[in-house]
């Protein structure tokens, strides 16, 4: 992982949850738009982190030392609202599509035409939540080594004291930082690996754009719509409405290397510096 850029759409859902202010969405905004799949819907309660999606777009090809070739991040702007180049999660012809267990993970279902066959991808996974417990961790730099502990506050924190400052010499102040933290694993098994080779090769030609290069976290709400099926066909679905991008997270994952399944380790949480002189 090299980078997490936070978004102006994150900043304003935690403005309103926080304060407890009505979320007005805003036009241009969310994937719904962009896949054109429930969009426009505005939800009837305030979004939350649930999904994430997935890009080949986040990267490029730079020539080394030696002439050796080498991966660059190509960051993304706190005003995007969505990843460089999607990749669907799964895409399969209409005829064979996932069943409902399996349907059951994913959101941003959509109907899609490539060399002239009918296909359905699904563009969002939804994050395992379930087991995710928050804590506060209190994290010591020393010589560039983190280590992190658990935070328990005591009464000093309730009566906190002025930094006694040095008034005749430079004051320095370590790197030390709170965190609150929510981690969890997020894991694609081999089959799901799998699944996103086969969209490559259907979208590309070729399994080799595989290549998780950049990863979005999303908010959004789920609601059940009605989505096309074979033969002309339609059912309810699960979907989410305004999804919006929360952060962005920089990667490179080439699954035609990591064809037994890939894990990505996050933690949802944020930090807060410490001022602690040393």
């Amino acid at each position: 992982m090299n980078s997490v850029s936070r978004t102006i759409y994150s900043s304003y859902l935690q403005t309103c949850s926080l304060m407890k202010l009505a979320f007005q969405m805003q036009l241009n905004t969310t994937l719904n738009e962009l896949f054109n799949v429930e969009s426009g819907i505005a939800p009837s309660e305030i979004p939350s982190l649930g999904y994430f999606a997935i890009g080949n777009g986040g990267h490029r090809m730079t020539v080394g030392a030696n002439n050796i070739p080498k991966v660059e991040p190509v960051q993304h702007s706190g005003i995007d609202a969505a990843l460089y180049s999607h990749l669907p999660f799964v895409l399969r012809e209409i005829a064979n599509d996932i069943g409902p267990v399996e349907r059951a993970k994913y959101a941003m279902r959509r109907q899609e035409t490539h060399n002239s066959a009918q296909y359905i991808a699904y563009y969002l996974k939804r994050l395992p939540l379930q087991n995710v417990i928050a804590d506060m961790e209190y994290i010591q730099v020393a010589n560039g080594v983190k280590t992190a502990t658990l935070f328990q506050p005591n009464s000093s924190n309730l009566n906190p004291q002025p930094p006694a400052l040095n008034s005749t010499g430079v004051n320095i102040v370590s790197g030390d930082y709170a965190a609150a933290s929510a981690k969890l694993k997020v894991i694609l098994t081999a089959d799901e690996v799998a699944e996103i080779l086969n969209a490559a090769t259907v979208i590309y030609g070729d399994p080799s754009y595989a290549i998780i290069s950049e990863i979005a976290l999303c908010s959004g709400v789920d609601k059940a719509v009605q989505s096309p099926a074979f033969g002309n066909q339609v059912i309810t679905f699960n979907d989410a409405i305004c999804v919006q991008v929360l952060s962005f997270i920089s990667s490179f994952f080439a699954l035609q290397f990591n064809n037994t399944g890939s894990e990505l380790d996050l933690d949802l949480g944020s930090s807060e510096p410490v001022l602690s002189l040393v």
